[in-house]
């Protein structure tokens, strides 16, 4: 193997966790490395069974619509094997393949390999598994045709090596979307209601002022280790039963409960599942929590300029969307604009259109999800 040229290739690997257009030079560069006639870095996204390729080379994109019922096929040992064979740090041959699955011919009767790798050229693989999390498995593959060897020993070794930077790498890449996707630039327009966005495992991705004036004045929750954390013990059972709830897309009730001890205060918190996007280059956005806590008989007040300028909205939809969003009925909603309550029904059609939602509550989701952000 070329010293020289592995070391630009893990140079090249760890330039591509800052900008993700570098795997295409990372599949050239393993081409050449490893002299193999096809390299792929791609995504399985398992609950949709498809592919979702990140970097391609050697392989001829008409193939592409074919390939998720080729290898999803169930006489596919690759697939069948999934779950042992698809983690970190396995390095995949074929041979490898029929030791496990103690058939050499598994492979070369599947539908994947005759369908699919064979009218391409394609018989020997050499593959790894870089990350298996949220439905989503990644892997990068060198396939060479049947008129060369299969890979020597020195090379999956040198692959193994390789194939380990290029976790290292995706990690970063991921940390970084995750962090760029945490701290969005947005201000929170909205006044009288604490919004905390939290992720899947109770940490605190985001609060807006209102949020961290409640925190700060001890009303029943508290930031403990980067969580948002209830002081009484009810409050924290309530608060934890609809957090699990949301996740699990089942609605939860508006908790009530008093706040510091002689404030006289009293609040109202609702936690809903946050809007979700649609992740970046790499993994599908993680499921998060909308937490807002808002004094008993206020109601939130947003900006419907901002709703303008971010989904594209007229003054008359955005108008509308705003009141929606602080909690008014739709006919309420239209009383208050003046208009009638087939009109306001169009508007909040097409508001739904623009933001994306099919309902009041996910439209109320969405724009305190877009919203929420430190600032």
């Amino acid at each position: 193997m070329n010293a020289e040229l592995l070391d630009h290739l893990t140079d090249t690997v760890y330039r591509a966790a800052l900008e993700p257009h570098a795997w295409d030079d990372v599949m050239q560069l393993m081409q050449a490395a490893f002299r193999s006639s096809a390299q792929s870095f791609y995504f399985l996204d398992l609950a949709p069974r498809r592919i979702r390729p990140m970097a391609l080379s050697g392989v001829d994109r008409r193939w592409l619509s074919s390939f998720d019922a080729a290898y999803f096929a169930p006489d596919n040992p690759w697939f069948r094997f999934t779950r042992d064979l698809h983690r970190p740090g396995v390095v995949r041959t074929n041979e490898m393949l029929a030791s496990f699955a103690r058939d050499h011919d598994a492979l070369f009767r599947s539908a994947y390999f005759n369908e699919w790798m064979r009218p391409q050229r394609m018989r020997h693989t050499l593959g790894s598994t870089m990350l298996a999390e949220r439905g989503v498995i990644a892997n990068v593959t060198l396939l060479r045709p049947p008129d060369m060897p299969t890979f020597a020993v020195d090379e999956v070794s040198a692959f193994t090596r390789i194939s380990a930077h290029m976790t290292r790498a995706l990690r970063i890449a991921i940390q970084l979307e995750d962090i760029q996707t945490a701290d969005p630039s947005t201000p929170l327009a909205v006044l009288g209601q604490g919004v905390a966005l939290i992720d899947a495992d109770g940490r605190l991705v985001g609060t807006n002022a209102r949020m961290e004036g409640f925190l700060a004045a001890g009303h029943g929750l508290v930031r403990q280790d980067g969580r948002l954390v209830a002081t009484r013990d009810a409050l924290s059972h309530q608060l934890h039963a609809a957090m699990a709830a949301v996740l699990r897309d089942v609605p939860a009730p508006l908790v009530a409960f008093a706040g510091r001890r002689g404030s006289g205060v009293r609040l109202a918190l609702r936690v809903q599942r946050a809007s979700a996007s649609a992740g970046g280059h790499y993994l599908p956005a993680a499921p998060r929590v909308l937490v807002t806590v808002t004094e008993s008989g206020r109601r939130p007040v947003v900006s419907a300029e901002l709703l303008q300028h971010l989904y594209g909205l007229t003054r008359a939809e955005a108008a509308l969307a705003a009141l929606v969003v602080e909690g008014r009925s739709l006919p309420e909603a239209a009383r208050i604009r003046g208009i009638g309550h087939g009109t306001a029904r169009g508007y909040l059609k097409i508001i739904f259109g623009k933001t994306g939602v099919h309902s009041q509550s996910a439209l109320a989701a969405r724009v305190l999800t877009d919203l929420a952000g430190t600032h």
